[in-house]
């Protein structure tokens, strides 16, 4: 008789947990219909880089520090935890990297800024690095950035594409 009471308990906690998955489960399906939760327009509002030419040669750099305008459409607040990005300066691809910014919030139907930071190193381009500091420094430079950005929603973190050209 205890045996079997065992069993039966054992028995009715799997099927409650079982149940708790499906329902939980389904659930966050039907939240992400709902929410319906689409990729935010991007735009770059300001692009600052500095040539820091140095002799020797290879302790030169150019730093990038770009402004990322970040438009939510959604009807809920999003968290962009990073974007990895690449870097392409007059179609010619520079390099790649991570943003640094701590979390931002984007409010719902809002706007949200977004600050991109990144060095090219002298050693990392030879062949790039002088029609690039030409480019930047005659203002002649367009930049894109192509990624992909990470938001924490609702729903989980979602992986959206990220593509913005500069207006120079």
């Amino acid at each position: 008789m205890k045996r079997t009471l065992v069993y039966a308990s054992l028995l009715t906690a799997t099927c409650l947990v079982l149940a708790f998955l499906t329902l939980s489960l389904s659930g966050c399906g039907t939240v992400a219909r709902a929410l319906n939760i689409e990729n935010p327009r991007y735009s770059i509002r300001d692009i600052q880089p500095r040539v820091a030419i140095a002799l020797p040669l290879s302790a030169s750099s150019i730093d990038f520090d770009f402004t990322l305008g970040v438009d939510n459409p959604n009807s809920v607040g999003l968290r962009l935890d990073r974007v990895d990005f690449d870097l392409v300066v007059n179609d010619n691809p520079v390099l790649n990297s991570v943003s640094n910014d701590p979390r931002v919030e984007i409010p719902a139907r809002g706007l949200g800024t977004v600050h991109l930071r990144t060095r090219l190193a002298y050693d990392n381009a030879r062949t790039l690095f002088r029609d690039i500091a030409d480019a930047v420094q005659g203002n002649r430079a367009r930049y894109e950035i192509r990624g992909n950005a990470y938001y924490n929603t609702p729903i989980g973190q979602m992986k959206f594409p990220v593509t913005v050209f500069s207006t120079r």
